[in-house]
Order: C-alpha cells, then structure tokens, then sequence
C-alpha cells in the first residue's frame, strides 16, 4: 500500500473537483508608518510651524545686503532669502535648539559670495570675518537663554566674552 501525504491527498481532491480549493485570507501589510512615528512627527508640527514663522520674521527684518561683503542676500526671493539666514549658533538638536528660534540668534549672510559657508565652516574661520564683533553683541544677548544643559557646545572664543 501506497502512502500519500496530506498535502499530496489535498492537491489530487481539488484538481478532481472533490474538495474546493483553500482560500488564504490575505496577510496584513507593513504600515508605511508606525504608530509611534505619527505621533513623533504630529507632537514635532508645532515645532516646525514656529520654525517657519521665524525665519519669515527675520526675512522680513533683512536688509537685502551681506553684512560681510555688501553682496545681495536677494530678500525679495524667499527661497534664497533662507539661505542667508546664518544662526550664530547652531540650531541642530545635538548643539542650542534651546535658542533656534531666538529673534536675536541670526545673521543676514550671502550665499553667492560664500560668507554664509565660511561662517559655518569653523569658528576660527567666522572669528577673522569682520562681522565678528556684532557676532559677539548677539551672541551676549542670547546667551541668558541658552539651556544649561548646551552650554557646553559653546566654543571658548564665545565663552570668555561671557564669563
């Protein structure tokens, strides 16, 4: 005597129309995001809408001139007007997102002549910049809010002015 398998009994039933076929309910997809992920990014909508609202505040307040070469931070395009918008201190998460948002943690520097870059490169580099001393003057104002706890991202070269 022959022995079949389940599986080979099953298959045989349903191709001579003895058994219907076994319908498999369709597996569940992969939510193209968690629910832990819509909730990060609906708590972060504030956060984002008042990002959006300064950097219109300080376009508005721009004067269309590189406070380090004179050159055109082309105030009346909002897309390049962005772009000179130089935080004198970073807004990263990891370094003074305490003060991202400050009215006074800015500068109005070009791209096109690359003063914006050469700002961000490097303190060294933005301390031989002739907008140095009214880096300083903004940075003694913004310093009260900066949060205890990113004081220690601050360079030494912004440091002493304060202590």
């Amino acid at each position: 005597m022959k022995h079949e398998s389940n599986y080979l009994l099953n298959r045989r039933n349903i191709m001579l129309g003895i058994k219907a076929p076994e319908v498999k309910e369709p597996k569940g997809t992969i939510a193209k995001q968690s629910e832990k992920q819509k909730q990060r990014i609906k708590d972060a909508k504030p956060d984002k809408e008042k990002k959006v609202k300064w950097f219109k505040d300080r376009i508005a307040e721009m004067t269309g001139v590189c406070a380090e070469c004179s050159g055109s931070t082309s105030k009346n395009n909002s897309r390049l007007a962005v772009m000179a918008i130089a935080h004198i201190l970073a807004k990263r998460d990891n370094m003074f997102p305490s003060v991202a948002t400050h009215p006074d943690n800015w500068i109005e520097l070009c791209v096109t002549n690359g003063c914006h870059h050469k700002y961000d490169r490097s303190w060294e580099d933005a301390m031989t910049m002739k907008i140095w001393p009214l880096v300083v003057e903004k940075f003694k104002l913004i310093y009260p809010s900066i949060a205890h706890g990113e004081r220690k991202h601050l360079p030494d070269v912004l440091r002493q002015e304060v202590l």
